[in-house]
């Protein structure tokens, strides 16, 4: 893979190169041994800014009073602003099967990415249109090794049928961070001057994390008639540690948790199928706090209850669902500096997934989908009954596409639809001086066409090839797809036509 592009903002690009070597060895039917790798080098990662509220979600005014909105290519930082990346993976994924009931299985993962990121970036707003603005330097490496080994049984009891999962995991991180932070020079949003960003580091920063997770687990699906159960139970044992330097102190976490799964579905003979399931997590958070603190595990609990229905006589599938979900330990920008994190109280997520596929005929596909969240902190000591920033109470999709048979245009499919995305909140972070630090503020919803072209090249004996035309928000609208705070918000995406060749030989 080759590519190389102008980013949507003026000065910044992207660029990527890589490779994916594999091979798969079969000494027998019953032995698959498959080698994975990746490297990958983009020296060029694209744009990370951010924006003010003012000049996107609603005008900035300058000194005459006149309101402007920045233009969706604006780019607060500097043009030697980069970021650069190179990872490489490799692994291995086996499998054997020694008889009818028994199958060992193991996935093996090494992971090695080296950052380097330089940034003069947006901090906030100051009337009359100007962009404050911070500084960033870091070199980051990150290396993870993940290993699961599992035997699958498969037997009976009776007239219940079992496919028994026992296990181990285990994985391990290490992510070694050397940091400057500190402040530049503000920007006019009206007439922006480069080239002189007068960077000054306030706050030099280097620390080491580690993190190490070992959990065994074991998950029974049993099938009896047209019933299927699930039931499963993990035990986990994780450690975290952060090293501050040149202090050289160490920090360390330790937790462990039990936590279960269950689930129940009926097929009925018609095609509907109700189910119910209830899951826990335990989840380790990487990374440490400013004070150099491991951040603690994250748990959550999960019920949810819907119903498939697959009618026989009908090319139709028709799925609902309700759910709760609740986790606990979010991340959440430190209000001293929004380049780090600090954890919050619980979110609490409810919510409805729609989804309806249906070949209306031998040419016509649609699929469309809703899905609506209510999401809240609880038992947070700012934030509690207020909802998360940049997450929407409504989304929906429809998409339909026409396949040509059996014509001149035998081969050719084309297809449109539109993505909605509703309105999110956002709070405001530094903004101490007006008193509205911590209130919401809106950001408006957006709905957006896409558009595609493709054209099968089997009937000239290329089967499984393929050439098209990909148009993402075909009508170039300009929206703002998210704010993290007052001082970052984000443009969304500019028309985008991709042109594509897939072949196969």
């Amino acid at each position: 893979l080759g590519r190389s592009q102008d980013a949507q903002q003026q000065m910044a690009k992207s660029t990527r190169y890589a490779v994916a070597p594999s091979f798969s060895w079969r000494p027998d039917d019953k032995t698959d041994f498959t080698f994975l790798s990746n490297f990958q080098s983009d020296p060029y990662a694209g744009y990370y800014g951010w924006l003010p509220r003012e000049g996107t979600v609603v005008p900035y005014y300058d000194a005459n009073g006149k309101a402007h909105k920045l233009p969706t290519d604006f780019n607060e930082g500097e043009a030697d602003n980069k970021m650069s990346r190179r990872q490489q993976m490799v692994g291995y994924s086996f499998s054997h099967q020694f008889d009818d009931t028994f199958t060992v299985r193991q996935n093996l993962r090494y992971a090695n990415v080296h950052t380097l990121y330089r940034s003069v970036y947006g901090n906030g707003y100051t009337p009359t249109g100007k962009i404050n603005r911070a500084y960033v330097r870091s070199d980051e490496n990150l290396n993870t090794f993940t290993v699961d080994t599992q035997l699958q049984s498969d037997f009976a009891t009776g007239a219940v049928g079992h496919t028994l999962l026992t296990g181990v995991d285990y994985s391990r991180m290490r992510n070694d961070v050397n940091a400057d932070y500190g402040t530049a020079s503000a920007l006019d949003m009206q007439n922006p001057q480069y080239g002189n960003a007068n960077v000054s580091v306030n706050f030099p920063y280097s620390v080491l994390n580690r993190m190490e997770q070992t959990g065994l687990y074991a998950q029974d699906q049993m099938a009896w008639d047209k019933w299927v159960m699930t039931l499963g139970g993990r035990y986990d044992y994780a450690m975290a540690s952060t090293l501050m330097r040149p202090a050289n102190t160490l920090a360390k976490n330790h937790d462990q948790q039990f936590t279960w799964r269950g689930g129940i579905n009926y097929l009925f003979d018609n095609g509907i199928s109700p189910y119910f399931s209830y899951s826990q997590s335990f989840e380790p958070v990487s990374g440490s706090s400013r004070d150099g603190k491991p951040f603690d595990a994250s748990h959550g609990e999960q019920y949810e209850a819907g119903v498939k229905y697959v009618p026989k006589d009908m090319p139709v599938v028709l799925t609902a669902a309700v759910y709760q979900l609740t986790k606990d330990k979010n991340l959440t920008a430190d209000p001293n500096n929004a380049s780090f994190s600090i954890q919050t109280g619980e979110i609490r997520s409810r919510g409805i997934e729609l989804e309806a596929k249906a070949a209306v005929n031998a040419n016509v596909n649609v699929t469309a989908s809703y899905t609506y969240t209510d999401a809240q902190y609880q038992h947070d000591t700012t934030f509690n009954g207020k909802r998360p920033a940049e997450v929407p109470r409504n989304m929906a999709s429809l998409w339909a596409d026409y396949t040509f048979h059996e014509t001149a245009l035998s081969g050719l499919t084309v297809g449109a639809g539109a993505r909605y995305v509703g309105s999110t909140v956002s709070y405001y972070k530094n903004d101490t001086s007006t008193g509205k630090k911590d209130d919401a503020f809106n950001v408006a919803g957006y709905a957006l066409m896409d558009a595609t072209v493709k054209y099968d090249l089997a009937r000239f004996g290329l089967p499984g090839s393929s050439i098209g035309v990909n148009v993402n928000n075909l009508f170039d609208r300009e929206y703002v797809s998210s704010c993290y705070s007052e001082y970052a918000c984000y443009w969304g995406a500019e028309r985008q036509v991709v042109a594509t060749a897939t072949f196969r030989f």
